[in-house]
């Protein structure tokens, strides 16, 4: 039963590890539209180019939908802004730069999910 238990931790951490590349991608891709004007119509002075929230990301048709976070079941993923401290786990919620699971569980490789 434990390799079982296993086995269908290491598919969810898989599945983490793929949700966050996509989204890091989606933002990346929003980010080189920015730059490109092609959201011009909604330009403001000081905006970074980042979007303003993961479900901008959808709005843009960058991505079709915000992906369910394996470990809590929901899309309920914590946010970075491109203005925030690297060193603080408190984000000021002005853009979206970067993303992270709202689990607090550890890895089989003994890191913490939410430090990928």
């Amino acid at each position: 039963m434990p390799l079982a238990r296993m086995s269908v931790k290491k598919g969810k951490e898989l599945e983490l590890r793929q949700d966050l590349r996509i989204m890091r991608q989606a933002i990346d891709k929003y980010k080189e539209n920015y730059d490109k004007h092609l959201y011009k119509k909604e330009e403001e002075v000081d905006r970074s180019g980042y979007p303003k929230t993961l479900e901008e990301l959808v709005e843009k048709k960058v991505m079709r939908r915000i992906p369910v976070d394996p470990f809590t079941g929901k899309a309920d993923w914590i946010t970075r802004s491109y203005t925030d401290d690297p060193e603080s786990s408190l984000s000021d919620g002005k853009d979206v730069f970067d993303i992270k699971t709202a689990s607090d569980g550890t890895a089989l490789d003994g890191t913490k999910y939410s430090e990928w």
